[in-house]
């Protein structure tokens, strides 16, 4: 597919009418985009004409089997060491040519999700049913990828509930967590500075471990031989969260 040496303004697509930036080889129309499958008004024209020839029951029945079919091949795939093997690689050199999962190369570095974005998948969240999350469990509890609370140890539930903490306050107090802006992955981790297995043998409240007073990056190096030591006494910890 040729892409058209300049962006003229009276080019637009036949299909949406926005600008168009490539032309095609054989009938020579204009495109906003290289596939015209992901043109806005392909997208709009095809869902039309999937709701003037199909009920959306006969949709839902249409995407079951083709979830059934997929998941079918799938778990056969997932047998095969080859597949596995070569999907693993895979993975792992897209990985490696991103600089990590935090690299420059990664679509997503330097960005941030807009605002929109954000309240749009916060409200999602709110409103979604909590059934979906306790089907969600039960289902990965069947199949042998969780473990039911009952099952697990209280290391287990105080390891959880301090990663939960962690995690959300490592998104709302990030600058004061990394006030130098350091990128977190392959040279910098998230260390809590009195470690989970002392806060858990020690009685220390989860609150207390995730707290984001807690919380600093360091180098992989450092805080893999750290281990389970901590950083700061207890009673520094506590006063560092009080002031």
């Amino acid at each position: 597919m040729p892409k058209l040496t300049t962006d003229d303004v009276y080019n637009t697509c036949y299909l949406c009418g926005c600008q168009a930036h490539y032309i095609s080889y054989n009938s020579k129309k204009m495109r906003c985009v290289e596939k015209i499958t992901q043109c806005p008004g392909f997208i709009k024209k095809a869902q039309a004409s999937r709701d003037a020839n199909t009920t959306p029951e006969e949709r839902k029945a249409h995407m079951k089997r083709m979830s059934e079919n997929g998941n079918t091949k799938l778990k056969k795939l997932h047998n095969d060491p080859v597949w596995l093997a070569n999907k693993s690689k895979k993975i792992s050199n897209s990985v490696e040519r991103r600089g990590g999962h935090g690299g420059e190369n990664n679509p997503m570095f330097g960005q941030k999700h807009k605002q929109s974005t954000k309240r749009k998948q916060s409200t999602k969240a709110q409103h979604r049913d909590p059934k979906c999350y306790e089907q969600g469990i039960e289902t990965k509890i069947k199949k042998g990828i969780a473990t039911p609370k009952e099952s697990k140890s209280a290391w287990d539930l105080y390891r959880e509930k301090v990663e939960n903490i962690t995690v959300k306050n490592w998104k709302k107090y990030h600058d004061k967590i990394n006030p130098n802006n350091l990128l977190r992955g392959q040279e910098y981790e998230l260390d809590h500075k009195f470690s989970k297995t002392m806060g858990f043998l020690n009685n220390i409240p989860p609150e207390i471990i995730g707290h984001y007073a807690n919380l600093e990056l360091i180098t992989k190096n450092k805080n893999r031989s750290k281990r389970i030591k901590c950083s700061i006494t207890i009673t520094e910890l506590y006063e560092a969260i009080k002031s």
